[in-house]
């Protein structure tokens, strides 16, 4: 039995059909986002429902209307898109900005449910929350007792049923939506299926030709979550973690190519990824490894070159020719740099000629 999880790059009029190609009679429950961009300019669904709820602009509605409007008519799908849409728009200001914002996730579940024959279950009736958070045991029973008997089930991601009505996770949060059903059906696999090959070493946008890690603990993944990378939401992880549900992280371009399996077992690769944010101004770039500290400081070190002083567990000042100051600090498989400006680029070339980076 598998679940599987599709991100919003899958839910548009021209990809629809790989995930169609993907699905099996294995697959118990279907997980979906919202249409998501189709092209680099293009605006997500979800961030023009939040723009519509604050300006209630027709025009803004109607672009989310053309998104959904494009994925019937694209893929012959026969449902009437114009009763869904005409519902939508007369519920979303009415409750709020997080009803709101959740409806991209309930109007592509409906859509695709009827693309894929199979039964909707409305996330409002499955995923509980509380004042605060998740009721992860209310929602475990909803589950199991909602897709109990259904050969296959489509569920918008994303938001679920709260104390004071709709409520949705953190953006991204149709990960977790997908976790918690593979874990109420008990299934053998959670797919997620994205646009890259699985969890990169670094950002493939930012660095070209990057490798895939094959395999990773869930610890390890959940690292490199809150390190920045945006491959799967950390709060995924747990629930599959609990249940020793394997994730793969795959491409639904290519679902034979490269791809991510987190399982109980830890990565063997001396360098695990590379990531970057911009935080205060500056980047910060992390390192994850299972590299002892002499290794790691000696890759930092050669890095770097000759433009820094002594480094320690502590942390370190690096001082540049151009008067930059460059930070370093250690801890347990984890090396965090601070700079003025990017060096993920040049950091992972490095990587790759002190082949700490496996080549595919």
């Amino acid at each position: 039995m598998i679940t599987a999880k599709f991100g919003g790059t899958a839910v548009t009029p021209r990809n629809l059909v790989y995930l169609k190609k993907i699905i099996s009679p294995f697959h118990k429950v279907v997980v979906v986002s919202a249409v998501g961009k189709e092209f680099s300019s293009d605006v997500k669904t979800t961030d023009l429902l939040e723009k519509y709820f604050f300006s209630g602009d027709d025009n803004i509605w109607k672009a989310v209307e053309d998104k959904y409007r494009r994925l019937t008519e694209v893929n012959g799908i026969g449902i009437d898109v114009d009763e869904l849409l005409f519902g939508a728009k007369a519920r979303a200001r009415r409750y709020g900005l997080q009803y709101c914002m959740s409806l991209g996730e309930e109007l592509s579940a409906k859509i695709v449910a009827e693309y894929l024959g199979a039964a909707y279950v409305e996330a409002d009736e499955v995923v509980r929350f509380g004042v605060r958070s998740l009721l992860f045991k209310e929602t475990m029973s909803a589950m199991s007792n909602a897709y109990k008997g259904v050969k296959l089930a489509v569920t918008g991601g994303y938001y679920g049923m709260g104390k004071y009505g709709r409520q949705t996770f953190s953006r991204g949060g149709s990960d977790v939506t997908g976790a918690l059903c593979a874990a109420a059906t008990t299934s053998s696999l959670y797919e997620n299926w994205t646009d890259v090959y699985g969890v990169c070493v670094a950002d493939p946008v930012k660095v070209y030709g990057v490798s895939t890690i094959r395999s990773m603990s869930y610890s390890e993944m959940r690292a490199l979550s809150r390190g920045g990378a945006e491959v799967l939401h950390p709060s995924a992880i747990s629930p599959a973690e609990r249940f020793s549900i394997p994730i793969k992280i795959g491409n639904f371009y290519n679902p034979q190519g490269a791809s991510t399996l987190v399982s109980q077992c830890y990565s063997q690769n001396k360098l695990l990824s590379v990531t970057e944010q911009r935080v205060d101004g500056k980047i910060k770039t992390t390192i994850l490894h299972n590299m002892n500290f002499a290794e790691i400081s000696a890759v930092v070190s050669g890095f770097f070159g000759e433009r820094y002083s002594v480094l320690n567990c502590f942390g370190v000042s690096i001082n540049t020719e151009k008067n930059k100051t460059y930070s370093c600090v250690f801890s347990k498989n984890k090396a965090v740099l601070v700079t003025e400006s990017t060096v993920i680029e040049d950091l992972y070339k490095y990587l790759r000629r002190a082949e700490l980076i496996k080549v595919d």
